[in-house]
């Protein structure tokens, strides 16, 4: 509105007709052009100014329910993809946890297994026995944790140094003089 003009009587500016008045009996007698054209300059009746406003809040309503849904099903997507995330996360935590309680049965059974090959080739009678049911029923190798370093010497220092660093001289940074 800061381009519209405002009268002294504190209205806005509208056109006004610059032909002649007609009365509303030759006004029906018009052509439908003329009549459109003289009429776009005549100001509203009361009840045109209600119905426009009727309009106009219909349409803000409109929109603002459309609006609404919109952000709604914007929303429950947003959920859904959440728990979409959330449930491939549960899966394969429930997964790992499963293929560790396998690698750790495995382990127990070899364990014990070699434990009770061990026991009966121990309690043999004679060592030509215990030498047969050796060769007959291979043990298998215990699980042992790998014992090789995959750190460099340097890399091994540095982590060595950072966690014997008690004050915190090599990892706290001042930024308050910047």
């Amino acid at each position: 509105m800061d381009g519209d003009v405002v009268d002294d009587d504190g209205l806005f500016w509208s056109p006004q007709h610059r032909s002649k008045q007609y009365r509303p009996s030759q006004l029906a007698k018009l052509h439908p052009v003329e009549k459109s054209k003289y009429q776009f300059y005549e100001k509203p009746t009361k009840d045109m100014i209600l119905a426009k406003g009727a309009a106009l809040k219909r349409v803000r309503n409109e929109v603002r329910r459309k609006n609404a849904e919109e952000d709604d099903i914007r929303r429950r997507e947003v959920e859904k993809q959440q728990l979409e995330k959330h449930n491939e996360l549960i899966g394969q935590l429930k997964a790992a946890e499963a293929r560790n309680r396998i690698r750790l049965l495995r382990i127990r059974y070899n364990n014990i297994r070699n434990s009770e090959v061990e026991q009966m080739v121990a309690y043999q009678p004679t060592s030509i026995r215990a030498v047969r049911l050796q060769a007959l029923v291979p043990q298998k190798e215990p699980y042992t944790l790998p014992t090789h370093d995959s750190m460099l010497k340097n890399d091994r220092q540095r982590i060595e140094e950072l966690i014997d660093d008690d004050e915190m001289c090599t990892t706290k940074r001042d930024l308050t003089c910047i």
